[in-house]
């Protein structure tokens, strides 16, 4: 078993440049190697966020990192390309649909900011009933463990302090739109 991160690149409006990381202890086993396991669950979990995302979005790489001595190493790329399919009027880059995925413990939470989404997936401030069925359905996608055909498995969760993995357990959707402070002007990626 290995901890490992994927580091999902992409962009908005060809222009902002912005990355999701997604955590997970994984075993590899007859043949399901870590790029096989991780491009099953990215692959599952994107496809059921693409209609949330606004066409300004893109995907093109991931890259794969191994947890070793403290630091993250990385030792594969593999493409990547998936497009938002929503083409309505884009809200601001940094309002987001927030997952909630919960591990064992205390205070271990893992958050996901899926933005941009355009005006038609929410109602003022909260996401409306068409979008939470698509919301839950890539909350799904995001909590839950990968078996591959070889008996190779991909447990998404959290590394927390002293590097214990914690696995996610369950989770929630947000109905209120969230922010991600990092895409806000002046403040990175």
């Amino acid at each position: 078993m290995a901890i490992q991160r994927a580091v999902v690149f992409g962009t908005i409006g060809s222009v902002v440049q912005i990355r999701s990381m997604f955590t997970a202890e994984v075993t590899e086993s007859g043949g399901d190697d870590a790029a096989l396991l991780w491009g099953v669950y990215l692959e599952a979990l994107y496809s059921s966020v693409d209609v949330l995302l606004h066409n300004s979005y893109s995907t093109y790489q991931y890259e794969l990192q191994a947890r070793t001595a403290g630091h993250w190493v990385p030792f594969d790329v593999e493409d990547f390309a998936h497009t938002g399919a929503n083409s309505g009027d884009p809200l601001p880059n940094a309002v987001s649909v927030v997952l909630i995925a919960v591990a064992d413990g205390l205070r271990h939470v893992g958050r996901k900011f899926l933005g941009p989404i355009s005006e038609i997936s929410n109602v003022g401030n909260y996401i409306n009933a068409g979008t939470m069925v698509n919301c839950a359905a890539c909350l799904l996608d995001y909590i839950s463990p990968v078996t591959g055909i070889g008996g190779g498995t991909l447990q998404p969760g959290i590394l927390g302090s002293g590097e214990t993995f914690h696995p996610f357990v369950g989770g929630s959707v947000s109905s209120l739109l969230g922010s991600m402070r990092r895409r806000k002007p002046g403040n990175g990626i």
